[in-house]
């Protein structure tokens, strides 16, 4: 034979069998094994939403006023809260929050969760806001459609 066709063949058949072998290299694992990956991502995401409920409502409790507005104030007392502005029509009165990792209302005012985000529900008016607390201080953050910006209120504890 020539010996172009030989190099040729040669070179077809190294070709064929380096595709063989990397079709080998990209099969699935079994579906036990996904499974198992599976629920390790799983058990990951729980293990980073967890948040330490009662020791958050803890350090709520008290009187918090406004750093940049003093006639803004949250007062929290057990797992009631009661925001104080001026210039609002109803008079403030305290209602029931909870603690959580996500909002279960329908809400526009909170975008770019993460996993570490904590968040201050209020189940009777159906609003949520981030909830930061830090020291002395108290931070609740989120969006606001009016002015198309994001937003944070930050409180300083009363003492």
């Amino acid at each position: 034979m020539d010996p172009k066709i030989n190099s040729f063949l040669i070179i077809l058949i190294i070709l064929m069998m380096s595709c063989k072998n990397q079709n080998n290299e990209n099969v699935l694992p079994h579906s036990d094994q996904n499974e198992i990956i599976g629920k390790e991502k799983q058990e990951s995401k729980a293990e980073v939403a967890k948040i330490d409920k009662i020791n958050i409502i803890e350090q709520l409790q008290g009187k918090w006023k406004e750093k940049e507005y003093p006639y803004r104030t949250a007062e929290f007392v057990s797992s009631t809260v009661k925001f104080v502005e001026e210039g609002t029509e109803s008079t403030p009165k305290f209602e029931k929050f909870e603690v959580s990792a996500d909002c279960p209302f329908n809400n526009n005012n909170i975008r770019n969760l993460i996993s570490s985000d904590i968040i201050l529900t209020l189940p009777e008016t159906r609003r949520c806001e981030k909830l930061k607390v830090s020291g002395d201080t108290l931070i609740l953050s989120g969006y606001s459609t009016n002015t198309i910006e994001d937003y944070n209120i930050i409180y300083l504890k009363l003492k």
